[in-house]
């Protein structure tokens, strides 16, 4: 889960393209990178480790020119924690350049392949790369044209297996974008004036990015639709396989900012929307809290709409830390935990001999929920609640979301009394899957970590899932 922006036609295409990754830093924290491409000096790049403002030295701005570029910053889904593994990718032979956001489930049986072409190729272990280097040798094939590009796209979704939103750059082309067919992940278009009246296009993984630099005319690139924006300024929008739309209820649940719009719901509405459902859940378990208490940052909106509806206090006293990263995309186990010890700190006096419901948005690891319950414990509190805005979360994800072992899932391992031990809570409330869908108003979601039903072939999914327990393990 990446945050990825494109920009075509601006005189300022590198500050444009930090900034909005500046606003998509929440769905990555190794590094980040921009790729710029200038007429008759090819194309200029820059990756850097850590957070944007450390990643992103000023004065590397100087050299990043031209009105083409393309940005990424990265949470590791694949790969370890490597500055070879950042992005953008970029094949100046080709002429080429991508920043992805997903994981391409088959890489490795693909890699297996271009290796015994080439044992050179792919040497960063990036399912990125993959897409580079295969999208290059179909443009060889087909031509660096519009049509080329088209042709290319369609016949590179029949090989990957997973889920992918892309932005690129294609020399003699422009500016390319296009998603998978089942719009796994998020991919946005806006557009605005520049002070000539000229139109500059861009593209990012969420409208909260796009709308800090000005992009206004939002809309969605649609599952299986690939968007061609010309150095000529025109624009070729085309079907390139049939969509099965399957869009990632994670990303309303938990990615994505709160006020971005996906796939024309917002994430306002949807977190209100989940509170609400939550809400009624709570009054059928029969719990009775005196307080409310959201888990910042993400379940606050769900907490307010469920305080409202059932008329109970809603208390803001688990008090973050902002200094501390989000702790669910930190790669080990022991990283989340110290991680949370130094994120929250309770409000004591407000919590004692109190019955209190906590509200987070999903119980993954448990991490979080086992940590925040015994500091509540430990405040003196009557009696303990935990709902969840989400339905448990009991299988792998392969699409983006880094819990590919099910060994790692509270719920993939416990029965819901077994929970209550483990958590330390005297009840536990999830989300219904009717709930989520009603919240998110839409059947068309991937739930296959909640119902193990995925959208795609999963037959490499054991083997996926052990190479990147492998590659954590070294990692940490």
């Amino acid at each position: 889960m990446c945050g990825i922006i494109g920009v075509i036609h601006s005189s300022e295409a590198a500050e444009e393209i930090f900034l909005g990754l500046q606003n998509l830093q929440h769905r990555g924290q190794d590094g980040g990178g921009i790729v710029t491409l200038e007429e008759n000096h090819g194309f200029h790049q820059h990756r850097g480790t850590g957070l944007l403002e450390i990643a992103f030295p000023p004065e590397n701005f100087k050299r990043l020119q031209g009105p083409i570029g393309i940005g990424h910053t990265r949470y590791a889904t694949t790969g370890k924690k490597e500055l070879a593994l950042l992005q953008p990718f970029v094949d100046e032979q080709a002429g080429l350049a991508i920043a992805h956001n997903g994981n391409i489930l088959n890489y490795h049986s693909l890699r297996q392949v271009v290796q015994g072409q080439d044992p050179d190729a792919l040497p960063s272990g990036c399912d990125s790369e993959l897409v580079l280097w295969e999208l290059g040798k179909l443009l060889k094939r087909f031509g660096y044209t519009v049509e080329g590009l088209t042709q290319s796209i369609k016949i590179l979704s029949e090989t990957l297996v997973g889920s992918y939103s892309i932005v690129g750059i294609v020399k003699d082309v422009g500016l390319v974008a296009f998603r998978d067919p089942h719009g796994l992940r998020p991919l946005i278009m806006g557009r605005r004036l520049d002070k000539h009246g000229k139109t500059m296009t861009a593209f990012a993984s969420e409208s909260a990015a796009l709308e800090f630099v000005g992009y206004s005319e939002l809309e969605n690139v649609a599952p299986g639709e690939v968007v061609i924006i010309t150095f000529s300024g025109e624009v070729i929008r085309q079907q390139y396989t049939q969509p099965n739309i399957r869009h990632c209820m994670f990303e309303w649940v938990y990615f994505a900012r709160v006020e971005s719009q996906l796939d024309n719901l917002s994430v306002y509405q949807a977190r209100f929307n989940l509170g609400i459902e939550l809400a009624k859940e709570v009054k059928n378990s029969g719990v009775t809290p005196d307080i409310i208490v959201p888990v910042p940052e993400t379940s606050r909106i769900a907490a307010i709409a469920m305080a409202e509806s059932m008329g109970v206090p809603f208390r803001e006293v688990l008090i973050k830390n902002r200094y501390v990263n989000r702790t669910f995309i930190l790669e080990s186990q022991s990283a989340r935990q110290e991680a949370i010890r130094r994120k929250l700190y309770p409000v004591a006096s407000e919590l004692k001999d109190k019955k209190v419901l906590i509200v987070d948005d999903s119980i993954v690891r448990g991490n979080t929920s086992i940590k925040i319950v015994e500091l509540i414990r430990k405040c003196g509190a009557k009696e303990i609640y935990l709902a969840s805005t989400c339905p448990p979360i009991q299988f792998p994800c392969y699409y983006g979301i880094d819990f590919p072992d099910r060994d790692e899932l509270l719920a993939g391992k416990y029965d819901h009394d077994s929970l209550l031990d483990v958590i330390g809570v005297d009840a536990l409330i999830y989300q219904s899957l009717q709930g989520l869908q009603g919240a998110l108003q839409s059947e068309s979601l991937c739930t296959a970590c909640l119902t193990g039903n995925y959208p795609t072939d999963i037959t490499e999914g054991s083997a996926f899932s052990k190479q990147r327990v492998l590659e954590r393990e070294v990692t940490v």
